[in-house]
């Protein structure tokens, strides 16, 4: 009997398969042959290999998910593609949700969120780039109540003061968006 074509192997070497799905292909690959390799060395060391030393021999070698764990130290997870678009499409959300604030609030609050969302979940910014423009974008709304409450208060009102306004609610998320790009062009070179 092969000792890779056993059950147990077989069922064992699965297991670490699943584990280790997150590992560059070829690390994974070669974790499997190196296991595969080391239990039919030293089945082949045995004269009669039963149930018994298979169980013996897989024991020996330890739970799949602590040698994947070993396996992972110091190597980095398997990241996927990003797009130009997941990249661009917040610089192009955020400054957008700051403009149609006044004019579309519901599109506003639609563009505002996918930004948020495409942000948080693009990989070449850190954490501070990604508070600045989260920041930025939830002076959008509460400029807007701003704005409106002006505007209740005195129907007359002053124009230049709304107007002033209006032009830093949709600025602000535009300049996040500037240094946003900034950033991200700076650490992906």
């Amino acid at each position: 009997m092969k000792t890779v074509e056993h059950p147990l192997v077989v069922a064992y070497l699965e297991t670490v398969k699943r584990e280790a799905a997150t590992l560059e292909p070829e690390r994974r690959d070669e974790l499997l042959a190196d296991l595969a390799e080391h239990v039919a060395v030293a089945l082949a060391e045995r004269p009669a290999h039963g149930e018994a030393d298979v169980k013996a021999v897989l024991d020996r070698l330890g739970d799949p998910r602590t040698i994947v764990a070993t396996a992972r130290e110091g190597e980095t997870a398997v990241t996927p593609p990003v797009s130009a678009w997941h990249g661009t499409a917040p610089l192009i959300l955020l400054p957008l949700a700051g403009l149609l604030v006044g004019l579309q609030p519901v599109l506003s609050g639609i563009a505002g969120i996918a930004g948020l969302v495409l942000l948080w979940a693009a990989p070449h910014w850190g954490r501070r780039e990604k508070i600045i423009g989260t920041a930025a974008t939830l002076l959008v709304p509460t400029g807007a109540v701003l704005v409106g409450l002006i505007h209740a208060a005195s129907s007359a009102g002053s124009p230049r003061l709304q107007l002033s306004l209006y032009a830093a609610i949709a600025l602000l998320p535009a300049a996040a968006s500037v240094h946003l790009f900034r950033t991200g062009r700076r650490t992906s070179s």
